[in-house]
Protein backbone atom coordinates (compact mmCIF):
# COMPACT_ATOMS: atom_id res chain seq x y z
CA UNK A 1 0.00 0.00 0.00
CA UNK A 2 3.04 2.18 0.90
CA UNK A 3 4.40 2.02 -2.71
CA UNK A 4 0.81 2.59 -4.34
CA UNK A 5 0.50 5.83 -2.44
CA UNK A 6 4.13 7.15 -3.35
CA UNK A 7 3.30 6.68 -6.85
CA UNK A 8 4.72 3.56 -8.11
CA UNK A 9 3.44 2.55 -11.58
CA UNK A 10 1.14 -0.53 -11.89
CA UNK A 11 4.05 -2.47 -13.98
CA UNK A 12 6.21 -1.81 -11.14
CA UNK A 13 4.15 -2.50 -8.28
CA UNK A 14 3.26 -6.11 -10.49
CA UNK A 15 6.43 -6.72 -10.06
CA UNK A 16 7.12 -6.08 -6.81
CA UNK A 17 3.82 -8.22 -6.03
CA UNK A 18 5.13 -11.09 -8.29
CA UNK A 19 8.80 -11.27 -7.15
CA UNK A 20 7.16 -11.55 -3.41
CA UNK A 21 5.52 -14.20 -4.30
CA UNK A 22 8.12 -15.97 -6.23
CA UNK A 23 10.46 -15.66 -2.88
CA UNK A 24 7.38 -17.58 -0.99
CA UNK A 25 7.76 -19.77 -3.33
CA UNK A 26 11.37 -20.42 -3.20
CA UNK A 27 11.59 -20.16 0.59
CA UNK A 28 8.76 -22.62 1.61
CA UNK A 29 8.38 -25.46 -0.91
CA UNK A 30 11.43 -27.54 0.14
CA UNK A 31 9.59 -26.77 3.39
CA UNK A 32 6.29 -28.36 2.59
CA UNK A 33 6.44 -28.85 -1.03
CA UNK A 34 5.25 -27.00 -4.41
CA UNK A 35 1.96 -28.45 -4.47
CA UNK A 36 1.12 -26.99 -0.80
CA UNK A 37 2.94 -24.07 -1.92
CA UNK A 38 0.38 -23.85 -4.97
CA UNK A 39 -2.19 -24.39 -2.67
CA UNK A 40 -2.06 -22.02 -0.40
CA UNK A 41 -1.61 -19.14 -2.82
CA UNK A 42 -4.52 -20.60 -4.50
CA UNK A 43 -7.00 -20.16 -1.71
CA UNK A 44 -5.29 -16.57 -0.68
CA UNK A 45 -6.34 -15.51 -3.95
CA UNK A 46 -9.83 -16.95 -3.64
CA UNK A 47 -10.08 -15.68 -0.40
CA UNK A 48 -8.98 -12.19 -1.14
CA UNK A 49 -10.95 -12.32 -4.45
CA UNK A 50 -14.38 -11.68 -2.46
CA UNK A 51 -13.33 -8.60 -1.44
CA UNK A 52 -11.26 -8.02 -4.87
CA UNK A 53 -13.05 -9.49 -7.70
CA UNK A 54 -10.01 -9.22 -10.19
CA UNK A 55 -8.45 -12.04 -8.14
CA UNK A 56 -11.19 -14.28 -9.17
CA UNK A 57 -9.72 -15.58 -12.33
CA UNK A 58 -5.95 -16.02 -10.72
CA UNK A 59 -6.56 -19.23 -8.78
CA UNK A 60 -9.11 -20.95 -11.48
CA UNK A 61 -7.92 -24.28 -12.16
CA UNK A 62 -5.83 -27.10 -10.82
CA UNK A 63 -2.30 -26.81 -10.69
CA UNK A 64 0.44 -27.98 -8.93
CA UNK A 65 2.38 -25.04 -8.79
CA UNK A 66 1.51 -20.95 -8.60
CA UNK A 67 0.85 -19.43 -12.07
CA UNK A 68 2.52 -16.22 -11.27
CA UNK A 69 2.25 -14.86 -15.32
CA UNK A 70 -1.45 -15.38 -14.73
CA UNK A 71 -1.26 -12.77 -11.85
CA UNK A 72 1.15 -10.47 -13.36
CA UNK A 73 -1.55 -10.12 -16.67
CA UNK A 74 -4.44 -9.69 -13.68
CA UNK A 75 -2.12 -7.29 -11.61
CA UNK A 76 -1.13 -5.04 -14.86
CA UNK A 77 -4.80 -4.31 -15.56
CA UNK A 78 -5.63 -2.76 -12.39
CA UNK A 79 -4.88 0.77 -10.85
CA UNK A 80 -1.52 1.01 -8.39
CA UNK A 81 -4.13 1.45 -5.54
CA UNK A 82 -6.38 -1.92 -6.41
CA UNK A 83 -2.74 -3.92 -6.70
CA UNK A 84 -2.05 -2.77 -3.25
CA UNK A 85 -5.03 -3.65 -1.70
CA UNK A 86 -6.11 -6.90 -3.83
CA UNK A 87 -2.73 -8.08 -3.51
CA UNK A 88 -1.87 -6.88 -0.32
CA UNK A 89 -4.74 -8.88 0.94
CA UNK A 90 -4.24 -11.97 -0.76
CA UNK A 91 -0.41 -12.26 0.94
CA UNK A 92 -2.36 -11.18 4.57
CA UNK A 93 -4.57 -14.48 4.20
CA UNK A 94 -1.37 -16.20 2.91
CA UNK A 95 0.23 -15.53 5.96
CA UNK A 96 -2.73 -16.28 8.00
CA UNK A 97 -4.15 -19.23 6.45
CA UNK A 98 -1.18 -21.77 7.07
CA UNK A 99 -1.41 -20.61 10.83
CA UNK A 100 -4.40 -22.48 11.51
CA UNK A 101 -3.07 -26.00 10.80
CA UNK A 102 0.48 -25.36 11.62
CA UNK A 103 0.23 -22.80 14.45
CA UNK A 104 1.32 -19.67 14.98
CA UNK A 105 4.73 -20.13 15.98
CA UNK A 106 5.61 -21.98 13.05
CA UNK A 107 4.02 -20.48 10.36
CA UNK A 108 6.08 -17.09 11.97
CA UNK A 109 9.52 -18.96 11.57
CA UNK A 110 8.51 -20.22 8.42
CA UNK A 111 7.62 -16.68 6.83
CA UNK A 112 9.91 -14.82 8.79
CA UNK A 113 12.63 -14.60 6.33
CA UNK A 114 9.94 -13.74 3.35
CA UNK A 115 8.30 -10.86 5.44
CA UNK A 116 11.75 -9.33 6.68
CA UNK A 117 12.85 -9.28 2.86
CA UNK A 118 9.92 -8.23 0.99
CA UNK A 119 6.87 -6.51 3.44
CA UNK A 120 6.45 -4.94 6.76
CA UNK A 121 5.42 -7.72 9.04
CA UNK A 122 1.32 -8.08 8.95
CA UNK A 123 -0.90 -6.62 11.64
CA UNK A 124 -1.78 -8.51 14.78
CA UNK A 125 -4.98 -9.28 15.25
CA UNK A 126 -6.21 -8.45 18.92
CA UNK A 127 -6.58 -12.29 20.73
CA UNK A 128 -9.85 -10.83 22.71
Amino acid sequence: MQRASDGVAAAELADFIVAAWQTIETSLTPIIGQRSVATLYKRSCYLASRQHGWLMDVHDGVQPTMNLAKLKLALVEQASTAIAAGAGAALQVFYKVPTYPAGASLTERLLQSVWADLLPPPAQEDPA
